[in-house]
């Protein structure tokens, strides 16, 4: 972002610490909290306790001369407590957009709301954020994968989740076998695999989703259709009282259209 220069005298001034006062002390109130309650709701994610004194000493930041830094710890502590987005306590409040963000040098600086495109990340910042979540989910798949179900999901498709994946797994290793052959228009075929197989990832589903719930819908169904007899082997594993170990043994029969969020919920 560039300075804000030769807009005539500068303005009133804000830290990012006083924005992030404000909206901790916004989540706490949005909670119904008291700030003796916040100091123990806290506590989990801090790993110590806030006394009234403490959670008090957070809030004075914003709009009183006691102030005090408020760290990276916990910010992240304050998103996972009061289930906001990190981003979210960096959103400057209301009417104060056009202050300066300290620290300021002379008359360039930055405002407020630049926050807002710094929290989202601009088209660049956006795309670099996306490539880094596309690198996590090559080297820590399944614990990204579940975060981001957790994130964008919601909770009842969340439980759809794993027979979604085992299905569009499933799917993944038949178009590998069926496009696997030594024929002589190996290049074709390799082409029309890498096609299917980019539908059948973690990313490649999850945008066929927001796209083609159509062709999704097929696909899970093919998906479903190859899992059949896998359901059948789980069931009888279970009554045989012999222990899931994982994987393909927790396939279970589910309603597509309601796992892909089709159905209206009751």
């Amino acid at each position: 972002m560039v300075g804000r220069k030769g807009r005539g005298a500068r303005p009133q001034s804000l830290t990012v610490h006083q924005i992030v006062a404000y909206n901790f002390r916004r989540a706490r109130e949005l909670k119904g909290w008291t700030q003796a309650q916040t100091g123990e709701m806290l506590e989990p994610y801090l790993g110590a306790r806030l006394n009234q004194a403490g959670v008090s000493a957070i809030e004075k930041t914003y709009d009183s001369d006691r102030r005090r830094n408020i760290d990276v710890a916990e910010v992240v502590a304050f998103a996972s407590c009061f289930s906001k987005p990190i981003a979210w306590f960096f959103l400057p409040p209301p009417g104060s957009g056009e202050m300066a963000l300290e620290p300021v040098t002379g008359d360039d600086y930055k405002i407020a709301a630049d926050l807002v495109t710094w929290a989202v990340g601009g088209p660049t910042g956006w795309n670099s954020f996306l490539e880094r979540i596309t690198e996590l989910l090559q080297t820590d798949t399944d614990a990204v994968w579940g975060s981001m179900q957790n994130a964008f999901a919601g909770v009842k498709r969340g439980t759809w989740e794993g027979q979604i994946d085992l299905r569009r797994r499933a799917l993944q290793a038949t178009t590998m076998a069926r496009f696997a052959s030594p024929g002589d228009e190996v290049i074709t075929a390799m082409a029309a695999l890498l096609v299917e197989l980019v539908k059948s990832t973690p990313l490649g589903f999850q945008k066929l989703r927001e796209t083609d719930p159509d062709e999704a819908l097929a696909l899970l169904a093919e998906g479903d259709e190859m899992v059949r007899p896998l359901i059948v082997q789980a069931r009888a594993r279970k009554e045989a009282g012999i222990r899931s170990n994982g994987g393909f043994d927790d396939v279970e029969e589910i309603d597509l259209e309601e796992a892909l969020g089709r159905k209206p919920e009751e």
